[in-house]
């Protein structure tokens, strides 16, 4: 028979066998938690989660930046005798399709595809939105599909056409991919081919998201020049040293430097909001000029930013005038040494999101 010491020894031995289980469920929790927290992130991507009201973007952001206090710590002052020379753009800056703020619909067909097949469906697809890209693939790559190589009698067996999800107008409407995603299903039905296409209700989804993207990251720079103790500029002197910079007038009035392929870095204007923007417009004399960049269209925003800011300098000097932000309080190098550093931020988001600043897609979608 058992004894009462055996007995207790049985129990000893199960109870420690229960608090070794009820031990490792503890530490497995605890490690599991710990994983959790060394792996997650409070940092919200604008590309995973629902966007919250959209705040557009307005004019002259530099001021958000933050107080720019007096410390001349930062970039060095440059010197006046060097010319502004234009920034080269990454790319060609050709229209394409990017799959990060397009819904993409892809066809493919046994035989080559000839242009009077496909050519009165990508007509009609102007229809459905003038946000549609056409493309086929040649050689292995996608090659643009448009007026000069519609009538390419070799065809294509492979084609694709993006639809555009957001701009600064805002997110494309519902209606419009349900139209695009039907279009595209007769298309491929029309000419025996097979379609593939993303599911409506995830466009509809990603244009939201693409939308709180592109307002997130919409930003221009301000900053601008006035006269010393109150004086005002000659007219037809600003023009003049516009002019002699290597600025083009626009019709507008206003002046831009463009790079090496006729886009826009950034653009002079008159600061009176009481005038029209247009130097060549405005009056006889002038109270104040901005320089004003827009952050998601320049290509290598930084590097634009310092020429911009050398051209500031070399006007203010010129005029006898100080470069001043929002609240004419003296732009400082450490100040402009905040203000690059928000620049670096905005484009590595940009890239990180497949939009490189001054690209096509940035192009795009930032119109």
């Amino acid at each position: 028979m058992i004894s009462d010491f055996q007995w207790a020894l049985a129990g000893l031995a199960v109870l420690i066998i229960v608090l070794v289980i009820i031990y490792n469920r503890w530490q497995e929790a605890k490690y599991k938690k710990h994983a959790e927290n060394a792996f997650s992130s409070d940092h919200r991507d604008v590309l995973l989660h629902e966007p919250a009201d959209r705040v557009e973007p307005q004019l002259g952001t530099m001021s958000k930046m933050g107080a720019l206090d007096d410390d001349l710590m930062g970039f060095d002052t440059p010197t006046f005798d060097e010319p502004i020379m234009p920034t080269s753009a990454p790319d060609a800056r050709l229209p394409g399709i990017n799959v990060e703020i397009d819904t993409v619909a892809l066809l493919l067909a046994d035989a080559s595809i000839l242009p009077d097949q496909f050519w009165p469906t990508v007509q009609q697809s102007q229809r459905v939105s003038k946000r549609i890209i056409w493309e086929g693939l040649v050689g292995g790559l996608w090659q643009p599909i448009d007026a000069h190589n519609a009538d390419d009698r070799e065809g294509f067996r492979e084609l694709r056409a993006g639809l555009q999800l957001a701009s600064r107008s805002g997110a494309v409407d519902a209606n419009t991919i349900y139209a695009f995603n039907e279009m595209m299903v007769a298309f491929a039905q029309g000419i025996s081919a097979v379609s593939q296409r993303e599911d409506a209700e995830l466009a509809i989804e990603r244009a939201q998201i693409v939308d709180a993207f592109c307002a997130d990251t919409d930003i221009e720079i301000a900053v601008n020049v006035i006269g010393k103790s109150g004086a005002t500029f000659a007219n037809t002197k600003v023009r003049g040293l516009a002019e002699s910079n290597g600025l083009a007038v626009l019709d507008s009035g206003e002046y831009e430097l463009r790079d090496a392929l006729g886009h826009t870095l950034f653009t002079l204007r008159n600061m009176s909001a009481e005038e029209p923007p247009g130097i060549r417009h405005a009056g006889a004399y002038l109270t104040g000029l901005t320089f004003a960049l827009d952050v998601p269209l320049a290509p290598q925003p930084v590097r634009v930013f310092e020429q911009m800011m050398t051209l500031a300098l070399r006007f203010a000097d010129t005029l006898q005038g100080d470069v001043v932000d929002d609240n004419r309080k003296v732009l400082t190098a450490n100040g402009r040494k905040v203000i690059a550093e928000t620049i670096t931020g905005i484009a590595s988001d940009m890239q990180a999101k497949g939009v490189a600043p001054g690209s096509s897609a940035a192009l795009r979608l930032y119109s």
